[in-house]
């Protein structure tokens, strides 16, 4: 067991460090343009331009003109010519490779950044990577040096700062604070559509064929057929015009849990009728095998059947999927919060896309694969512990 968990442990980092690299390749293939804001564009000169990409690690100074665009003979460097406006002179500037470009951003994944007392990062000190800090601590030395009373040095994860939508601050910072929204309401809504969602398909299968059994369906029917903008829409107009609910999110409204209930009764009508319809599903299958025929014969009531036996196995597929679908609601909602203009992650992805945010979108993308990874892994430890028959790794098979 432990040699199966580590074994999907480094799969699951092999993943992850796949998609971080091909995620990264296809940002570098954008136009360097990209990687400006609309006013930067407009007020940069080509030297700033070509500073701000030396910066930021894309380009290096030409190592044939050391810089200058010309030669010692006065003829203009051929090997940084790419991007000159000037026939006469180069640019000074030459292309990083990519390679290059993803050893530094790996190397600095992981870096040390000094706060003061109050929590708020001190600009003045140079952050230090995992590894300068690692071979600081080796030879016995501080890093930072000597440091204010109250300074400390934390480990954070450095995937850039933002370029366009938030611009100077770090991605991790901009996820963080939208990520916390989308788990709030999404965690409320999960949990609403679970217990309704698992109790109402218990009554399906318990009825099957019944007035509450085609009451169900038809239900699950309606919320997959009609688009979900539409149910929303009634759901907002009803919300507010029956129950007097606000309309829009207000995290400073003064009484905020009000205008979250819409967000989660909306998030929650797709998930209820999915867990309804697997569970049902589920049930009816268990309800026809013959150990269930055995305990009824015994003598056992309908009520120990269905929630000591049959409940119990039809529940194991489900929890299959239970932590990825936790997990996953750090990722939002795109349609829910921007009908409800909840500040969330739903719409950050495609609003990061659309302004070209590169490194926000590269640490979005990196959420969501590592999100979606640690779900799956998850979900089939939380199987194995609901029902021990089923083992992970196995005399001559694996799960």
């Amino acid at each position: 067991m432990v040699k199966y968990i580590i074994k999907r442990l480094l799969q699951s980092l092999l993943t992850i460090l796949l998609v971080v690299c091909l995620v990264f390749f296809l940002m570098r293939l954008m136009p360097k343009e990209y990687f400006f804001t609309e006013e930067e564009l407009m007020k940069f000169t080509d030297q700033q331009k070509f500073s701000k990409l030396e910066a930021l690690g894309i380009m290096d100074i030409c190592p044939t003109c050391h810089g200058t665009g010309l030669l010692e003979v006065g003829e203009k460097c051929p090997d940084c010519m790419t991007y000159s406006t000037n026939p006469n002179q180069g640019t000074g500037y030459v292309d990083r490779p990519i390679l290059a470009q993803l050893g530094d951003f790996l190397g600095n994944l992981l870096e040390f950044r000094v706060f003061n007392a109050k929590g708020k990062e001190v600009k003045t000190i140079d952050p230090i990577n995992f590894w300068t800090w690692v071979g600081a601590k080796f030879r016995g030395e501080n890093a930072f040096g000597e440091l204010k009373e109250g300074y400390g040095a934390r480990l954070c994860f450095n995937l850039g700062k933002s370029i366009r939508l938030e611009k100077g601050q770090y991605v991790t910072d901009v996820i963080a604070a939208k990520m916390s929204v989308s788990m709030e309401i999404g965690l409320f809504s999960l949990a609403v559509s679970l217990v309704l969602g698992v109790i109402l398909g218990v009554l399906q299968a318990r009825y099957k064929d019944g007035l509450l059994d085609h009451i169900g369906t038809g239900y699950t029917v309606l919320v997959n057929a009609v688009p979900h903008l539409v149910i929303y829409t009634i759901i907002m107009i009803g919300g507010a015009s029956l129950f007097g609910l606000p309309m829009r999110y207000d995290a400073t409204a003064a009484n905020p849990g009000l205008t979250k209930i819409l967000p989660v009764v909306c998030l929650s009508i797709g998930s209820t009728a999915g867990y309804m319809l697997w569970t049902r599903r589920y049930m009816v299958d268990e309800l026809n095998k013959d150990y269930i025929r055995l305990a009824k014969l015994k003598g056992l009531s309908d009520r120990k059947v269905m929630f000591r036996h049959v409940l119990k196995n039809a529940f194991v597929p489900l929890a299959q999927y239970l932590p990825y679908s936790i997990l996953l609601t750090v990722g939002g909602s795109l349609l829910v919060e921007r009908f409800f203009a909840v500040p969330g992650m739903g719409p950050e992805l495609t609003n990061a896309i659309n302004r070209y945010d590169l490194n926000l979108v590269q640490g979005i993308v990196l959420l969501y694969a590592t999100m979606g990874i640690l779900g799956v892994f998850l979900g089939d430890l939380l199987m194995t512990l609901i029902d021990p028959r089923i083992k992970l790794t196995g005399k001559g098979d694996v799960r």
